[in-house]
């Protein structure tokens, strides 16, 4: 969504699981991002962490949880310099190749950089995180996933009481991994608005601050896609692509994972962008992660929805490409698509991006090839719609992770919105489309949504960040 002024949260007097209450308070000091993981394609995993730069040697060691200690096996990590809120730091990645279908544990170190050193572990007397790795592909487990978007702002003073609450709900849901829908730092996706452990205050360590990925991050993997928020930046690295690496998903799927010139449709200028589509299965289903997202500021004489359109989803680009080809390769699988502008929404502000709906655009392409549902964001509201006639699916708008959430409904509320809920802060009040009711407290419309697989169906669970669940639906 387009940039606005933060209003603080409300206050949740809700406790988070007491098994992340005490995330990161005894890891050592040199420990600025605490591990996380990306990319549990087939049988690897990248654990992920940040650190100050001590040292410029760092690893991951890991075992099999219940038949290997946690440091059986070490994997060395590679390093990229980042600065977060003017500190110089290190963000570490480290792929691991593992068995799939198997928990394992694992410890982050710095290793010594000179003789005589010895190796720090940075978790310092917390326990080894665990995870399970991927679904094997074709198998016919029941799973789990989590999906949320529009998340990452924090208040003056670095708090988001509702964030925290969504993070550490997602952290207890038993997923096996997540997926965004796009904006994933407030309000410019910089390396500050990601944050550290250490570091606190306005527009600053809304994702990696320890009460948010801090907690779920460390055994649920996470696949974001691309929102309009940070897309276009100048850093000589893109916090996008180095926060949330996915080598192997990209590379198994001959998807895009980099910065590319964009020149120059509808008088926007030749820039540096990243562009990020990617595919990968669990089980017997196909994910698709999308880029379907336009920087604000870099409209030329266009709007962002048609830049967003000419440049990924119009005939013949290479986005569209390369899914046209994806789907087809994979005929018979079930299939779920992620990406960042709605193509429904009844919010005013943040409405339908039409250029995406129809027969001939990506709605089109999705519902043909066998596409069962459409999960995107931007509207900072919870909406589910019915297909709207021919060559369209069910689809999802699910944009309340974190970031100040809005109404719904103001303009009235399409035939398609089975059940859509927002809030105005202006009024202290929910709103509501559909079969819903209005919501009657902040912490109602702050949500995610657990998706359950489980044969030939698939289970719907939005659940707020009370924990309390709503407009669950199973689809067959």
């Amino acid at each position: 969504m387009r940039a606005r002024r933060w209003m603080p949260a409300l206050l949740v007097a809700l406790l988070a699981p007491a098994c992340f209450a005490t995330i990161a308070r005894a890891a050592a000091p040199e420990l600025r991002r605490y591990p996380y993981l990306t990319d549990t394609v087939g049988s690897s995993a990248t654990v992920n962490f940040g650190t100050d730069r001590t040292s410029t040697r760092a690893a991951v060691k890991w075992g099999r949880s219940g038949t290997e200690a946690c440091t059986a096996h070490t994997t060395l990590a590679t390093r990229t310099a980042i600065t977060v809120n003017g500190v110089g730091e290190y963000q570490w990645k480290a792929p691991l190749d593992l068995a799939a279908d198997t928990t394992y544990c694992y410890r982050v170190y710095l290793e010594p950089s000179f003789q005589g050193q010895t190796e720090t572990d940075l978790l310092g007397i917390d326990p080894s995180p665990t995870f399970r790795t991927q679904v094997p592909a074709g198998s016919g487990e029941a799973f789990s996933f989590a999906v949320f978007g529009d998340w990452g702002q924090v208040d003056a003073n670095g708090a988001n009481p509702d964030e925290a609450n969504v993070m550490a709900r997602i952290g207890s849901s038993g997923a096996r991994f997540a997926v965004t829908t796009g904006d994933n730092a407030y309000p410019s996706g910089s390396q500050d608005n990601y944050g550290d452990l250490q570091q606190t205050g306005a527009n600053l360590s809304a994702v990696f601050g320890s009460s948010f990925w801090a907690r779920p991050g460390r055994s649920v993997p996470i696949f974001p896609a691309m929102g309009n928020h940070g897309f276009n930046r100048a850093d000589a690295n893109h916090p996008h692509l180095v926060n949330w690496p996915q080598d192997r998903a990209v590379a198994s799927s001959g998807g895009r994972y980099a910065r590319e010139t964009y020149c120059c449709l509808n008088g926007t200028p030749s820039t540096s962008l990243p562009s990020t589509w990617y595919a990968f299965s669990a089980g017997n289903t196909r994910f698709y992660v999308l880029h379907a997202a336009w920087a604000d500021n870099l409209a030329g004489t266009a709007t962002p929805e048609q830049d967003d359109y000419d440049y990924h989803w119009a005939p013949g680009t290479a986005e569209r490409q390369w899914l046209e080809s994806d789907l087809a390769a994979h005929r018979g699988q079930r299939k779920f698509a992620f990406f960042h502008y709605p193509m429904y929404s009844d919010n005013a502000t943040e409405g339908d991006d039409i250029l995406l709906r129809g027969p001939d655009s990506l709605e089109g392409l999705l519902a043909r090839n066998g596409v069962e549902l459409a999960f995107s964001g931007h509207a900072h509201t919870y909406q589910r719609n019915k297909p709207n006639g021919k060559d369209s699916l069910p689809n999802y708008v699910t944009g309340g992770g974190g970031a100040k959430v809005e109404p719904i409904g103001e303009r009235g509320c399409s035939k398609w919105d089975a059940y859509g809920i927002g809030w105005s802060y202006s009024r202290s009040a929910g709103s509501r489309c559909g079969a819903a009711k209005a919501p009657a407290s902040l912490s109602q419309v702050f949500h995610f949504l657990l998706v359950t697989i489980n044969g030939k169906s698939v289970k719907v669970t939005p659940t707020d960040s009370a924990g309390r669940t709503f407009d669950v639906v199973t689809y067959k």
